[in-house]
């Protein structure tokens, strides 16, 4: 007999090539189910990745005089400038003339058509920082969110949703002047700090300067499976297909189907698919031989692994979509409109929620008190067009939002759901032109019940561009924000608040203990 012995390992990495290697895995379930989960209540966190660096200075931003200033000075210049328009201005029509440009508005991708942005007023005044000028009288520092999420807006006031500002992937706390003396003069520099795919790794991964194969959604997971959780097959979910966050050692995510008519199990069975797969037409054949062992053959790890995972995906695919089925009480979203075309469309982010919403209404069926959901949205990497391209997609967030946190108090979870973004980086202070370009600190948006709302967390920074024999910005290097709160802070908090202990949070965020304060108190403690 031939010995057809291939090793899972090898096998993957082969199949890697053809970028298959990942979703063949999604679904495979842990092995197996412990008896009881020390947890009894519930909670779940509820990522959504802002993909391609969302440009938050144009999200959270700093309306006192003199950050106003700096912002206009940097943003209104170029072919099409980005510069949005103060508090309280009003909305200009298209063919009308702006008294606070000057130019006539040429169609509803002009800053000048959207109004001023729109006030938000934290709950804690935010110290000014060093270089920044403070307003006469020492007022308090104002805040604005973007003119095309309001209901954003209404959240914040409301105490639903707070904010987290200058957050970015740090090894250890870092000044300017490490930062421009460079990594090879010890400083902790972390690398490629520009880079797409690097910079979601590590906010998904929680692995700093490092490459990471699973996510930290995943590895809060592992813990309660550790301690004897239940419903291992459902404690991590993903509506975005193939991502780090919510992958695990032991406890790998299930993937659910989304459409605007809600979510839906998936079943893997890649032997009975035809055609190409990843552009190559090649795949599915190489695949099928490889799987399944010549007459007289002895059976490979390969195929062994495929029945479990086969027999696996219709297992768990049929508990799921007997348990989705029961969760008709969870409510749709509402139609969305695009603010630059008026025309009623799909919201895809307002969809892979509408899925999550009805995954966690059924999370008693399906056995599971402890669940992390991935949702993303893009792209936003909007180095040209950003006007028309960052304003749907953030009225898509807005949307979403609202959505999202209606659903949850709808079902009575309002409380027990912690959802919050990330993205790869922040974009550049300045324009190009029409757009922003890579960056690094940014500010985040986190919603929920448990969510001590109203605030800004961290210190939002001192904005402006360093003039020669001038103004220095102490938080800024070149054209970025170099960030004053890490993201193993911002997402530690929120893995405290989930439960895990003290010592998987050290595991999971390597880099934490090197942070003074370690919790950043936006969650409440009960």
């Amino acid at each position: 007999m031939t010995d057809n012995h291939i090793s899972r390992r090898d096998a993957f990495l082969q199949f890697a090539a053809f970028g298959a290697a990942a979703p063949l895995a999604l679904n495979l379930a842990a092995i197996g189910s412990a008896a009881a989960a020390n947890a009894t209540d519930y909670k779940a966190l509820v990522c959504v990745f802002l993909l391609g660096g969302n440009d938050s200075h144009n999200m959270l931003l700093a309306t006192d005089a003199d950050s106003w200033s700096r912002y206009w000075t940097a943003r209104w210049t170029g072919v099409d400038p980005i510069g949005l328009m103060p508090p309280r201005t009003p909305k200009v029509a298209v063919g009308s003339n702006s008294g606070v440009t000057g130019r006539t508005v040429s169609s509803k991708s002009n800053p000048e058509y959207w109004g001023g942005v729109l006030p938000v007023a934290p709950k804690t005044a935010q110290a000014w920082p060093a270089g920044t000028k403070v307003a006469a009288g020492g007022a308090a520092r104002t805040f604005a969110v973007h003119p095309l999420m309001p209901n954003t807006q209404a959240l914040f006031n409301q105490g639903r949703i707070g904010a987290l500002a200058n957050v970015g992937t740090l090894l250890a706390p870092l000044t300017k002047a490490q930062y421009q003396a460079g990594a090879a003069s010890g400083a902790p520099v972390p690398p490629r700090l520009f880079s797409h795919s690097d910079q979601q790794s590590a906010w998904q991964s929680g692995q700093v300067g490092g490459v990471g194969v699973t996510g930290w959604g995943g590895e809060i997971e592992d813990s309660f499976a550790a301690q004897g959780a239940t419903g291992l097959d459902f404690m991590s979910v993903t509506t975005a297909g193939q991502s780090v966050f919510p992958a695990g050692a032991t406890v790998q995510p299930y993937r659910v189907n989304v459409a605007a008519s809600g979510g839906s199990a998936l079943s893997i069975n890649v032997l009975s698919q035809k055609g190409s797969y990843n552009g190559s037409t090649t795949m599915l054949a190489a695949l099928k031989s490889t799987i399944l062992p010549a007459a007289g053959s002895l059976p490979n790890d390969l195929a062994t692994d495929y029945a479990t995972t086969v027999a696996r995906s219709v297992s768990t695919s049929g508990t799921f979509g007997a348990a989705i089925a029961g969760a008709g009480s969870v409510p749709a979203p509402g139609p969305f409109t695009n603010p630059l075309t008026g025309a009623v469309m799909d919201n895809p982010l307002a969809d892979q929620l509408y899925a999550t919403a009805q995954t966690i209404a059924v999370h008693g069926t399906l056995n599971v008190n402890r669940q992390v959901f991935f949702a993303s949205l893009g792209s936003f990497d909007t180095h040209d067009a950003e006007n028309s391209r960052q304003s749907l997609l953030l009225a898509q967030v807005d949307h979403a939002l609202a959505y999202f946190d209606g659903a949850m108090n709808a079902i009575g979870l309002g409380n027990a759901v912690t959802t919050f973004t990330a993205s790869d980086f922040n974009r550049t202070f300045t324009t190009n032109g029409d757009g922003t370009d890579h960056g690094w600190g940014g500010h985040h948006l986190m919603m929920g019940g448990a969510v001590k709302g109203g605030d800004i967390y961290g210190q939002y920074p001192t904005l402006g561009i360093d003039v020669t024999g001038g103004f220095q910005n102490p938080n800024g290097i070149g054209t970025a924000l170099l960030p004053t709160t890490s993201v193993d802070q911002y997402l530690g908090t929120m893995a405290a608040w989930f439960g895990v202990d003290a010592g998987s949070l050290a595991n999971i965020f390597p880099n934490l203990a090197g942070f003074g304060t370690q919790n950043l108190g936006f969650m409440k403690t009960s």
